[in-house]
């Protein structure tokens, strides 16, 4: 008897039923071997990496850093705060107003100390009038003009849709070098 034969046979007892569960039972071991056994393979690489990059992450927290490039980037990251003073700035943020046309109505003002101890902030908080052109031109021209400066707020009010003036308030964050504005 040949091979041919005996598998005929053997599927004739299993009946459509048997034949089709061995069918995919085949089927579900070609699958395995084709798609799940590569995958197993990139899991475990990808396994050993995250466990390679934790070791070296636990071992950098230990270590720290380097002192002399650590010293060497937060000096000059302070340094750039190092420059005019709020007064400087102030008068920037002015004349960005005055070149769009804008008056700045009377702010609020407040210093307050960097959780790092080295810097200064001094918040701002400004009530504007004018279009959205003219707000939008001068938050613009005050970002490029006081480098210290970052948009903490912005909020826009109309009193009517037919209304083009808008009011506005702005609020900003000078960083100044905290020895230099008087907080320690």
């Amino acid at each position: 008897m040949n091979a041919r034969a005996v598998l005929r046979r053997a599927f004739d007892s299993l009946g459509w039923p048997g034949t089709l569960g061995v069918i995919l039972l085949l089927l579900a071991g070609a699958v395995s071997l084709s798609v799940l056994q590569p995958k197993s393979a990139q899991l475990a690489a990808l396994n050993r990496d995250n466990l390679s990059l934790k070791t070296r992450i636990q071992q950098a927290a230990r270590s720290g850093l380097p002192e002399t490039a650590n010293q060497d980037d937060m000096s000059r990251f302070y340094d750039f705060f190092d420059g005019p003073g709020a007064t400087h700035w102030l008068d920037e943020l002015y004349a960005a107003a005055a070149a769009q046309d804008l008056i700045l109505a009377r702010g609020e003002y407040r210093m307050t100390a960097d959780h790092s101890g080295k810097l200064a902030r001094y918040q701002i908080t400004l009530p504007v009038q004018g279009s959205y052109l003219q707000i939008r031109r001068f938050v613009a021209q005050a970002l490029t003009d006081v480098p210290v400066a970052s948009l903490d707020d912005i909020s826009f009010k109309r009193e009517t849709i037919a209304t083009t003036q808008l009011e506005a308030t702005i609020k900003l964050t000078l960083f100044l070098n905290a020895d230099r504005a008087g907080m320690h």
